[in-house]
């Protein structure tokens, strides 16, 4: 399959790209600064650009058979989440591609009831409002698109090895999961995406 990945040089984005290689696909990387691209490959194709320039983000989702996106803005007061998935979202339609699967936080929606309570009310609700608000409306803006979307919620992410079995799909009630996913894992799960549609419209929580 031919795959854009959105976010490509984020510690999720390069796991994303690699497995994607790996597994055979032809992917198109687009980051802000394509020096951070180090492994080149016969399949993948660098795209340069920011998520908020419309016309470059049009070039890159035209022709492609699904879109992934790990764009992030750390914990900052930023609606970079929200209007660079916008953009995504408008020319994946505009360009008839309907696949899209999207990083979000274990935390937003009724995800929240996921969280103990100190990440809840302290780390969430004090250090990272902010993030936490431009991924509700990130969330907001896809789910009122007309697009086959998957968004997917880990908690916190860590670098690690990839170890293939995690958990996925838990209710909001689910107090029992682990409060970290390796972002190779993370990877593996939307990678997965493509060939599963139990979750299609749907948020799945993903930890272990």
């Amino acid at each position: 399959m031919k795959l854009l990945v959105f976010g490509a040089t984020g510690g999720t984005g390069r796991e994303l790209v690699k497995q994607a290689l790996d597994a055979g696909h032809f992917v198109s990387a687009y980051v802000r600064d394509p020096a951070k691209i180090k492994d080149l490959h016969e399949r993948l194709r660098v795209d340069s650009g920011d998520v908020l320039d419309s016309a470059a983000v049009s070039n890159s989702v035209a022709g492609q058979d699904a879109i992934f996106s790990t764009i992030g803005a750390g914990a900052s007061r930023s609606t970079l989440r929200e209007e660079g998935t916008r953009n995504i979202v408008e020319f994946m339609q505009e360009t008839g591609v309907k696949r899209l699967v999207s990083l979000s936080s274990l935390g937003v929606g009724d995800s929240r009831s996921n969280l103990p309570f100190f990440t809840k009310y302290i780390i969430v609700a004090i250090f990272l409002r902010h993030a936490f608000a431009d991924h509700e409306r990130q969330e907001a803006v896809i789910k009122q698109s007309s697009l086959d979307w998957t968004i997917v919620r880990p908690p916190h992410l860590k670098d690690g090895p990839r170890m293939g079995v995690y958990r996925h799909g838990f209710s909001s009630t689910d107090r029992r999961i682990k409060g970290w996913i390796s972002r190779a894992d993370v990877a593996e799960f939307m990678l997965s995406q493509l060939e599963d549609d139990r979750y299609l419209h749907k948020t799945p929580g993903v930890s272990y």
